[in-house]
């Protein structure tokens, strides 16, 4: 079974379920910042949740969470294909994740710079 991981809110705990910010309400996603910075429109969908199977990808993006969290996740209901990822494999959406483990409860973003935290989300990926 393929592991998956979710980097983001803070404070879930194993058999919590991670949700698509439509239904949380919070305005604090990656989706949002692409949006913000003239992303495709399909980078701000609001009603899924977004899973990776790069451990380190996710840590990054809980990074970018304030105190972020980085979970092991199994997703529930439709997997599909993120169409902004630009490697077929690595990023997926899903109507929510089940938390199955706290892998790390918090993500600092200063312990590195951006510039940093985005060198290793490609390193991740090779």
């Amino acid at each position: 079974m393929t592991p998956y991981f979710h980097g983001g809110f803070p404070g879930l705990r194993p058999g919590g379920l991670v949700l698509p910010p439509d239904t949380t309400g919070t305005d604090r996603t990656l989706s949002g910042i692409v949006a913000e910075h003239g992303g495709p429109a399909y980078a701000a969908r609001r009603d899924v949740v977004y899973v990776t199977s790069l451990r380190q990808a996710a840590r990054v993006y809980a990074a970018f969470y304030p105190d972020g969290a980085l979970y092991e996740v199994q997703p529930e209901g439709e997997l599909a294909p993120d169409p902004d990822c630009l490697e077929a494999g690595i990023s997926w959406s899903c109507p929510i994740a089940k938390v199955l483990q706290v892998v790390d409860p918090v993500v600092l973003f200063r312990t590195r710079t951006p510039e940093r935290w985005l060198r290793l989300l490609v390193r991740a990926r090779e």
